[in-house]
């Protein structure tokens, strides 16, 4: 699948920032399998093993936390393995691996110059949001790794013109329907993906219906056909309300994304740079994915006239990432319309901050050595994207994920109940918390066979129990039960607490 890594439109990037990007990535890779071992499961990872890969309910049940491939490979990992955390996020890890290699490859074979070669390694990989799902137990990463191979591979098949190159199409079909089967919300840009790639390479090698109808084949055989196969039964169970994840307009997605990828730390005191970047986002997406289509219109014209060379590297990129991020805006408003469906946000828009850093990587790269005007043009996604990075890796961490930082401290708290229960030996323990703690509660339950511990409900904390874990509003039970705090988590801020006991604070 790798193939061969020859550059067939130039010179590949110097070997000094190939060893640069690969040391980068592979040192990444490694970050992602520590949190992997190290951090606190959270309440979505808990939910996907509780109910679905661990078994309380069948598999073929649907529901929108059910990312169907993830859900049988986690399986697997688990019964092969056990429940360490590190099992249950194995399928993510080796899913960020590929996705890492697949960044590697990709910036190599299409953008030569060293500087644009390391931007599009550093701004494809750094994004802390991406982050988290290359190592978080849940489908997105998977999903995202298969979505970039595919896409690196249509690239490369449309920067050559051999006529052997129909064949290409197949393994990148086969990683579009693994993708949909691993998150079903990346159904919108693998079919736009593979819709603009079948135009262009129809356009480029003729008979355009003959041609164009057996790349649409190939998609449906290889393509929607196995992920039917992956998705049929679970689906057969889906209703309207199963799709419960979205909101109303396509501002409030480009804010979810920009908030976790530039707020993913949510400071209390924001830095100028991510205030930046912040309100530069609100007209630069926009305006950005104008010109990116406006570029595409301009390549699909030279095409149409059948002059000068055919597009390389970058003009390839730029093609696929605005094409593709035309057609998910069309489907997106489609469904919505339609379907009566929300728009992506927050973790289900995922794919479009790779989708907009290639089609900046883009704009970028053909940019470059075509005069004052699409030099000057070039620059701002150039700084947009300098200034990203930089505030990516500013907000670098290995202790919590974002969108569950609440349970940052979980594993902990249950560490430490554990370590009481070793000294009191009582029969039953029960403890109540914050309805957000129940899946990641229950999870460890079953990860250290707490027999005494009584299983957890989302019913709240009111009421009596041996232990209370509390987090936001419920903090204020404290002084209305009158309990002693055990242990406050200097990360998320949950608190462990009980009816008595020696007041701690966390290390």
């Amino acid at each position: 699948m790798l193939g061969s890594l020859e550059r067939i439109g130039g010179a590949a990037p110097r070997l000094w920032a190939q060893l640069a990007a690969g040391l980068f990535l592979a040192g990444l890779a490694g970050v992602n399998a520590y949190r992997a071992a190290t951090q606190s499961i959270t309440a979505d990872e808990a939910f996907t093993y509780n109910h679905f890969a661990g078994g309380d309910e069948p598999v073929k049940v649907y529901d929108a936390n059910h990312h169907v491939l993830f859900t049988w490979l986690a399986r697997a990992s688990v019964t092969c393995f056990g429940l360490p955390e590190f099992t249950l996020r194995l399928p993510a890890v080796l899913a960020g691996f590929f996705y890492l290699a697949g960044v590697f490859l990709l910036s190599r074979r299409l953008f030569c110059s060293p500087g644009l070669f390391l931007l599009s390694a550093a701004s494809l990989s750094l994004n802390p949001f991406l982050l988290d799902f290359l190592s978080a137990a849940r489908g997105y990463g998977l999903a995202l790794a298969l979505f970039l191979w595919a896409f690196y591979l249509l690239a490369r098949d449309l920067e050559t013109a051999s006529e052997a190159a129909p064949g290409r199409t197949r393994p990148a079909a086969l990683c579009l329907a693994l993708a949909m089967a691993a998150n079903l919300n990346f159904a919108v840009p693998a079919a736009a993906l593979a819709g603009v790639f079948s135009l262009a390479a129809a356009w480029r090698r003729p008979p355009f219906a003959r041609r164009l109808l057996g790349l649409a084949w190939q998609f449906l055989a290889l393509g929607l056909l196995p992920a039917a196969a992956l998705l049929a039964w679970p689906l057969r169970t889906a209703s309207r309300s199963n799709f419960y994840v979205g909101v109303e307009t396509l501002r409030q997605t480009l804010q979810g994304a920009v908030f976790y990828s530039f707020c993913h730390a949510a400071p209390q005191a924001p830095s100028a740079l991510q205030n930046l970047l912040w309100d530069v986002s609100s007209w630069f997406v926009p305006a950005a994915l104008g010109l990116g289509a406006a570029w595409c219109a301009g390549l699909i014209a030279r095409a149409a006239r059948r002059e000068g060379r055919r597009p390389e590297g970058p003009e390839i990129v730029l093609l696929l990432a605005g094409g593709t991020a035309l057609g998910a805006l069309a489907l997106l408003v489609l469904a919505k319309h339609g379907l009566r469906l929300g728009y992506p946000v927050d973790r289900t828009a995922r794919y479009w901050i790779p989708l907009f850093t290639l089609l900046c990587l883009g704009l970028i790269g053909v940019s470059r050595g075509r005069g004052l005007l699409p030099a000057a043009l070039g620059l701002a996604p150039a700084a947009f994207l300098a200034a990203a990075c930089v505030q990516y890796a500013l907000q670098f961490n290995l202790r919590y994920y974002a969108q569950w930082h609440y349970d940052a401290g979980t594993k902990q708290i249950v560490n430490l109940i554990r370590a009481r229960q070793a000294q009191q030996s009582k029969p039953k323990v029960r403890v109540r918390a914050t309805w957000l703690f129940e899946p990641s509660l229950n999870f460890y339950r079953q990860r250290y066979r707490l027999v005494w511990l009584e299983r957890l409900t989302r019913e709240g904390p009111e009421g009596e129990a041996d232990y209370y874990v509390l987090e936001g509003d419920d903090l204020g039970l404290l002084d209305r039960r009158g309990l002693r705090v055990l242990y406050r988590d200097p990360v998320s801020g949950a608190v462990l607490a009980s009816p008595g006991g020696v007041l701690q604070s966390g290390p």
